[in-house]
């Protein structure tokens, strides 16, 4: 049997919204979406190289959002089988 861990994030409502018809959209979950993304986000980071130790925002709101995502670039979010 695999451990897995929980972790909590708060997001805006409207972020949250636009996840849950992300996850729609390719028939998963919250939840898979943002295990999908937390494992390619080493290799996203290394291959935009980005900076070790990160950048300074003055606002979060400049981060993109995913109605912001271009369709060619949202990765295809497969559903693991239990």
């Amino acid at each position: 049997m695999r451990t897995v861990r929980n972790i909590t994030v708060c997001v805006s409502p409207e972020i949250y919204r636009q996840t849950r018809l992300l996850a729609a959209k390719y028939d998963t979950t919250v939840t898979g979406v943002v295990a999908f993304l937390l494992e390619w986000l080493p290799d996203a980071l290394e291959r935009a190289r980005y900076p070790v130790g990160g950048t300074k925002r003055k606002s979060s709101s400049s981060m993109p959002t995913v109605g912001g995502i271009s369709s060619a670039s949202t990765p295809t979010v497969a559903r693991k089988s239990s």
